[in-house]
């Protein structure tokens, strides 16, 4: 038997405690070549600004020498404020098309960056998202990669074009006075090394800065989504929420890092512009004993003074990126998920039937299924109920492989559902979720999402079917009438009676229903029994129930506790047996004949 493994979910991927100052570069370099042209223009562009840059000042130290050797005539002073009066602007309009430039390569690997993310998301067990809340998932898919424009549009065709500019006027001190050009370093590795000691220090803090980032997000996100609840109680004072903890628990860990910083990074900005004082001091003396001219000293004291200005945007644009990198490390661990296995294969499959064969499973807390072990018939309807907590949702979603079993296989036709491609499966098998998800979109556009080559009369023709049809030609426009978050409300019963229709349009051979009638009142729950009946017609329905009475005439019920079937059968078999299914019906009949007040309750 083939070996099969499973891509961790959301909540068990890899940490690290290590920062990776790379991170980010790491996201990117794989689409870098796709705008390699205008990197390279970009970078060229912003370097020779720089260059033009530092040219006035080499044209300033050209004069000093003329007018100090007594040369210097009107023409050529006129020359030379000419030659400056053209790099300048020049020099500006260089660096603004190289920032167009990075700018437009920024937002290309951007959108490259989402749709990686997106596709690659496509990739993973669909198990894999039920861990993932939404303050991460808009972390991941929007902050994290928006971070990145700073790193692409400025880091780098400005950290390169600092780096080369700084590069340059070093060669150039040492070329005009080697003594006076190390008084002008001679603090720069000292400053460097500072630094580095900096950001390793306060960098200490960095996962618990990301985590507290995370949790900040999703506390965030949930304080919003939860708003009539925390209003119906009266808790609308922000500091009695979690949410205040989360956000106060950020400022911490960040103050905290800014602290550990500031000693070291401060002693950093006020060395690296220091050495102005060292080439003053050493100067002096060297035009003292008369082995400098005036216009050599002052030629350092202009350039010199401005030659730490590159290494600080170098080491500003470092910081930025270290704490990018520390912010890309949840799309980065997104892209190191394994996807799910796919075979790719389109196997023959003669029958719809459904088997389970000592079928176990765990989250990797704990085993929820244990010797899971059935088979379904095609055309018949299995029935899973039992206690919250008994493994019957699980059990259900092993089918389309929103997990993958640890243990025996389960087959559909014959097949190890592992096997077989992802595409063929997810053709084979629709879902009816309690809980119905709608895009924010059209009815239409909503329903056809089953088969999207699906015409008006078809797409028409199923929510007939699912008896919605009438109410969604009685919305102000009809099929066309957009639903969704924040579109037009729907009731749960209107909901799940569109989700139904996306079912039927499908047309899947085998059907998984968990509970679609959970929330309904009782005449959207007459509409949606209809409804399902047409729908399973002639199919393999694997039904969760909680609602027993809607599973007496299933072909076999399956007794889920502690994850094991303890029973299996019909419904009269069953009840007749006085087992676990038994006391189950006596508590589902009780409850739906007791009122919310006893009568000696009442006034």
């Amino acid at each position: 038997m083939k070996t099969h493994t499973d891509a961790p979910d959301a909540e068990t991927a890899p940490q690290s405690g290590k920062v990776d100052f790379l991170a980010s570069l790491k996201l990117v370099t794989g689409a870098l070549h796709t705008q390699r042209g205008r990197i390279l223009v970009s970078i060229g562009l912003a370097t020779l600004s720089v260059l033009l840059e530092v040219l006035p000042i080499w044209v300033i130290y050209k004069l000093i020498l003329m007018i100090t050797s007594g040369q210097a005539t009107q023409s050529a002073f006129w020359l030379h404020v000419g030659l400056m009066a053209v790099t300048i602007p020049v020099g500006y309009l260089c660096f603004g098309l190289a920032t167009r430039l990075s700018h437009v390569t920024a937002f290309n690997l951007l959108y490259g960056l989402r749709m990686r993310l997106a596709r690659h998301l496509a990739k993973l067990p669909i198990g894999y998202f039920s861990n993932m809340r939404s303050g991460r998932a808009k972390q991941t898919m929007i902050s994290e990669p928006e971070k990145l424009e700073l790193l692409i549009a400025h880091a780098i065709p400005e950290g390169i074009s600092a780096l080369v500019s700084w590069v340059i006027v070093t060669i150039w001190l040492f070329a005009v006075d080697w003594r006076m050009a190390l008084a002008s370093v001679i603090l720069t590795p000292v400053s460097l090394g500072i630094m580095s000691l900096a950001i390793r220090i306060s960098y200490r803090e960095a996962s618990a800065m990301q985590d507290a980032n995370v949790k900040m997000n999703e506390s965030m996100v949930e304080f919003l989504a939860g708003m009539p609840v925390i209003k119906i109680f009266g808790h609308t004072h922000l500091e009695r929420q979690d949410t205040a903890k989360a956000v106060t628990r950020l400022a911490d860990v960040q103050s905290e890092m800014g602290r550990a910083f500031v000693p070291l990074g401060g002693t950093f900005y006020a060395l690296i512009l220091a050495n102005i004082t060292v080439i003053l001091t050493v100067g002096v003396w060297l035009l003292y004993i008369c082995q400098i001219g005036l216009g050599t000293l002052l030629f350092f004291v202009i350039l010199g003074a401005n030659y730490s200005t590159p290494l600080m945007r170098l080491f500003d644009l470092f910081h930025h990126f270290a704490h990018i990198s520390l912010s890309a490390t949840s799309a980065r661990e997104v892209l190191d998920q394994l996807p799910q296995h796919d075979s790719q294969q389109h196997l023959p499959i003669t029958t719809h039937d459904i088997v389970f064969e000592s079928v176990n499973f765990d989250y990797g807390g704990g085993e929820v299924l244990n010797d899971v072990s059935f088979s379904a018939s095609a055309g018949t309807v299995t029935a899973l109920v039992g206690p919250s907590g008994s493994g019957k949702t699980t059990l259900a979603t092993l089918i389309p492989r929103f997990y993958d079993v640890t243990g025996g296989r389960i087959t559909l036709g014959g097949q190890d559902v592992r096997d077989m491609a992802l595409d063929q499966l997810m053709d084979c098998v629709g879902f009816v979720f309690q809980d119905p998800f709608l895009f924010t979109a059209t009815i239409s556009e909503n329903i056809r999402y089953g088969r999207p080559d699906a015409t008006d009369d078809e797409v028409q023709d199923a929510a007939r079917a699912a008896c919605a049809h009438d109410f969604i030609m009685a919305l102000p426009d009809g099929y066309d009438t957009v639903i969704g978050q924040g579109a037009q409300l729907l009731s749960g019963g209107e909901r799940q009676r569109i989700s139904i229709a996306r079912a039927m349009i499908k047309d899947a051979p085998v059907v998984i229903l968990d509970e679609a009638t959970a929330f309904t009142d009782p005449d959207s729950e007459a509409e949606i029994q209809q409804a399902i009946k047409v729908l399973t017609r002639d199919k393999t329905l694997i039904a969760i129930a909680h609602r027993l009475h809607t599973i007496t005439e299933a072909d076999q019920i399956l007794v889920l506790d502690c994850g094991r079937i303890t029973e299996r059968g019909r419904h009269t078999g069953l009840l007749a047996k006085g087992g676990q299914y038994a006391r189950l019906w006596q508590d589902y009949t009780l409850s739906q004949s007791t009122p919310l007040r006893q009568k000696e309750d009442l006034p």
